[in-house]
């Protein structure tokens, strides 16, 4: 029985300027060489783009599906060849699009697979929130929480930490689901998460954010743990089971 596979989580950065070179070379690593993108249509522009830096990385193959509507992630055939795919980078910079596409679909349940066969998972830009258990999405004025996609249960996950009004939707989010960890992904940050929870910073800054042993008074909120790590630091992560 194989081995349990990667998540990987890529916040907002710029592939065209090598600000994800970094975690770009660890994904080929682990999975061969073999890159299969998923992202809505309109992304198609800087997704053939980022195919070509993967193979001046060295990658071997790289194949795109580009979602037009929600018909295609429903789709057997297309969820087998996600499935079969040794790494699959969802991209998209509108992370409610990309939710709409695929959420409750066999495509999910195909990215799932990938993971259980060993492979590799990987989101990134406004697609990383959603790889988690609850996802802050939606502009800082009219925040929107969703279910997200649950493949690392346990998780709320938070792109472009550092602007304006992520660290309060993502409390905001911990502080009414304690039972998750807000991890918040600064702009060029990127993180594997290995089997059983183990992850590491691979560029960047990340923050963590336990609501577990949180108080909460008429008008202040005491508890609440912060923790901001940086490459290479390593750390564990309570994966849930859902």
């Amino acid at each position: 029985m194989r081995s349990p596979g990667w998540f990987a989580l890529l916040g907002r950065a710029d592939p065209l300027r090598g600000e994800t070179r970094a975690i770009e070379e660890r994904l080929l690593e682990i999975s061969g060489g073999i890159v299969y993108f998923v992202a809505p249509r309109p992304m198609l522009p800087l997704v053939e783009a980022w195919r070509e830096i993967f193979h001046t990385h060295g990658a071997k193959h790289t194949g795109v599906l580009a979602l037009a509507r929600r018909e295609q992630a429903l789709d057997a055939r297309l969820a087998g060849q996600v499935a079969d795919a040794p790494l699959v980078l969802l991209v998209d910079e509108e992370g409610e699009r990309l939710y709409e596409l695929i959420a409750g679909t066999p495509l999910v349940q195909a990215l799932a697979l990938v993971h259980r066969r060993g492979g590799v998972v990987a989101a990134a830009l406004a697609a990383s929130p959603l790889m988690g258990s609850a996802a802050p999405l939606g502009g800082t004025r009219t925040p929107e929480v969703r279910y997200g996609l649950g493949l690392l249960p346990g998780l709320a996950v938070q792109e472009a930490f550092e602007g304006a009004g992520a660290f309060h939707r993502l409390s905001e989010v911990v502080i009414g689901r304690p039972d998750l960890l807000g991890l918040g992904l600064e702009r060029g940050a990127s993180v594997l998460v290995g089997p059983r929870g183990r992850s590491e910073v691979v560029s960047g800054r990340v923050a963590l954010l336990d609501a577990s042993e949180v108080r909460q008074g008429p008008a202040a909120v005491h508890g609440l743990r912060v923790d901001v790590l940086a490459s290479p630091a390593r750390f564990d992560l309570p994966l849930l089971t859902e």
